[in-house]
């Protein structure tokens, strides 16, 4: 059975089981959690026992399969909801369930479409069918921010705001499931507080990887020649860039957290770690490294070229690190 997110997933449960349902919401969430906060929207719409069961149609919505659950955008390189993406759900949604199935969802990830050219325009052709839904239709905007969404639509959709647990509740969670200790803290850390996102990073080797290879920054990499085999290391492993650079900047806030309040630490199993990039970064050039990487996440997601936002991101955290040496 699928772990859900208590404020969505769990909150869905009971409101189909109590047949006060809606037709349509917006879901809010961090952007790294959307897709599965959005999955487990469709699968408890989908399962007949709206738990996340074992049973085909929570299957198929987790392999992405179930033909009656339809992701928009549809071009997901550019990953920008447009009006002709609103066009075909709204074609679609005057259609009947083809998959064994009593309904239609429709699953939209409008993270990256909620400014610039184009993002009125595809919400006011939404309007109509928020509106007036088919009577098996469910409609779910996935959002790392509800106000980026025009008051009209808000206002026809019901909202669900992503939990979060604590990362000791998390890492207590996984440790329940059998991981290891060092890998759940790990992963505790990574996770926003979703026990389900987690267990995809203790499940998926290609993260740890990733995880690995963000430590080794942070402990290894002393030139400009290091930093090329760093970034070629990172541009490997393309798809998981967010969550290196993600773990990257736990690392070093645990450095700049072990040396002001030791308490506070979230990865006592990591010390030796944590005591080498204390050995290699001063506390101011933690601090300002952590900025840097902020930075070059916000350029990955205005679509900048990776392969020169992460050369540029490893050289500057080399320069960072012995301008501000002790």
């Amino acid at each position: 059975m699928m772990t859900f997110d208590k404020n969505v997933g769990q909150y869905l449960v009971s409101a189909f089981k109590e047949g006060r349902a809606a037709h349509a919401y917006v879901v809010v969430g961090e952007k790294q959690h959307l897709q599965s906060l959005l999955r487990e929207c469709a699968v408890v719409t989908m399962c007949y026992n709206h738990v996340g069961c074992n049973c085909d149609a929570c299957k198929k919505v987790i392999e992405s399969a179930h033909q009656d659950v339809i992701y928009l955008p549809l071009d997901t390189q550019k990953n920008r909801l447009t009006v002709a993406d609103m066009a075909y759900l709204v074609e679609e949604s005057y259609k009947r369930p083809v998959d064994n199935s009593e309904q239609r969802v429709f699953l939209i990830d409008a993270s990256n479409s909620l400014a610039g050219v184009g993002s009125e325009l595809w919400q006011n052709k939404l309007l109509k069918t928020l509106e007036e839904p088919e009577g098996n239709v469910y409609i779910f905007v996935g959002v790392t921010d509800a106000e980026g969404l025009l008051p009209t639509v808000r206002s026809r959709c019901q909202i669900l705001k992503q939990d979060k647990l604590s990362v000791d509740d998390v890492r207590k969670a996984l440790l329940e499931k059998s991981f290891n200790l060092t890998s759940c803290e790990m992963a505790a850390a990574m996770s926003g507080g979703s026990v389900q996102t987690g267990e995809r990073i203790l499940n998926n080797p290609a993260i740890f990887e990733a995880y690995k290879t963000a430590e080794r920054i942070a402990t290894e990499m002393t030139s400009t020649k290091t930093a090329l085999r760093y970034a070629s290391e990172i541009l490997s492993n393309r798809e998981y860039i967010n969550d290196c650079l993600g773990f990257l900047t736990v690392l070093l806030r645990e450095s700049v957290v072990y040396r002001l309040a030791p308490e506070l630490v979230l990865l006592p199993h990591l010390k030796n770690t944590i005591d080498q990039i204390c050995a290699n970064y001063t506390l101011a050039a933690a601090q300002s490294c952590i900025e840097r990487i902020n930075a070059a996440k916000k350029k990955l997601d205005d679509n900048g070229n990776p392969s020169v936002v992460i050369d540029q991101l490893l050289n500057g955290i080399l320069e960072i690190r012995y301008r501000c040496r002790k």
